[in-house]
């Protein structure tokens, strides 16, 4: 009788160990499943802040040239039609003519042979 309860109890043993291991491989799959999620966001993330700085990057370049005088001298001649001191703003405008030019006649085909003995056949 002792040597059977030795074996359950050693089959009870080895079920258990086997249960843990399990457990543990279960464990151990999401956790490395969630540390693949966090390193694709983080790779995510990394992409999003090298172009939000790319954009930074432009924004301040941009907003040093509108505080320059270049951008300022453009933007009064162009946009507010301002003029240097002793100079003299010329503007060219131009109107096209009322009716527009004519246009050449169209020419009428020549009728190929067979059509002209074709056309005096039928009196035309």
């Amino acid at each position: 009788m002792r040597r059977w309860l030795d074996r359950i109890w050693r089959w009870g043993v080895r079920l258990t160990v086997l249960a843990a291991l399990l457990a543990l491989a279960h464990i151990a799959w999401e956790n490395l499943e969630i540390y693949r999620q966090r390193v694709e966001r983080a790779e995510r993330l990394r992409a999003a802040i090298a172009t939000e700085q790319a954009r930074a990057t432009r924004l301040a370049e941009q907003a040093r040239y509108v505080q320059s005088e270049e951008f300022v001298a453009r933007w009064a001649r162009l946009e507010a039609g301002m003029v240097r001191p002793n100079e003299t703003p010329y503007r060219l405008s131009w109107t096209p003519s009322a009716s527009p030019p004519p246009s050449p006649p169209t020419p009428t085909p020549t009728p190929l042979p067979w059509q002209a003995w074709w056309m005096r056949l039928q009196g035309r």
